[in-house]
């Protein structure tokens, strides 16, 4: 990890949520990485260096007008950029489409320093596998991924503030999806 950062994420159903815990305590164990004590499972909508005072209020308020999303998982997705980045692609379905424009319409008034990746043009969701790898054990590291289903189908029920302070993740505040 590096700067500080802070993002809009949705974290995955407890079912999976715990998947992805499961697999980086493997991950930890069999190649002798840290992984969970620095990173929170999530996908992220949207990404800047600061939000404003009324990020919470903003977020409440989406939170009540958009309804749970369903989405689905099938393949793991690699990024080749050193050391590999190995991921999980959601399903970019019309209701995850939503809420991510509903977030970026919403957001744009009140955050500075936004990343343009996650904007609507460029952005899918992705559960990050093995976050900030130091090293890179790809050779050792897909063989042992592919052994997993990752053929999921997952609901979407949060969206929530993450605060990422270069050392590690934190949500700083969840908010149910009831609209």
């Amino acid at each position: 990890m590096a700067e500080e950062l802070y993002g809009i994420v949705s974290e995955l159903d407890e079912e999976h949520q715990e998947a992805v815990w499961r697999l980086w305590t493997d991950v930890e164990r069999e190649f002798g990485v840290s992984i969970s004590k620095t990173h929170v499972p999530h996908f992220t909508y949207h990404c800047a260096k600061s939000y404003g005072a009324s990020v919470h209020r903003l977020l409440a308020n989406v939170a009540a007008t958009m309804a749970p999303a369903v989405t689905a998982s099938f393949i793991l997705g690699v990024f080749n950029a050193p050391p590999p980045l190995f991921f999980l692609p959601l399903v970019r379905t019309a209701d995850l489409n939503s809420i991510h424009r509903r977030l970026w319409a919403d957001l744009g008034s009140i955050a500075t320093g936004v990343m343009d990746r996650y904007a609507a043009e460029r952005w899918f969701a992705t559960v990050n596998l093995a976050p900030d790898l130091e090293n890179d054990i790809s050779r050792d590291l897909l063989p042992f991924l592919l052994q997993r289903d990752v053929a999921w189908s997952l609901t979407i029920d949060n969206i929530c503030l993450l605060h990422d302070t270069g050392e590690r993740q934190i949500i700083e505040a969840r908010f149910r999806l009831t609209g």
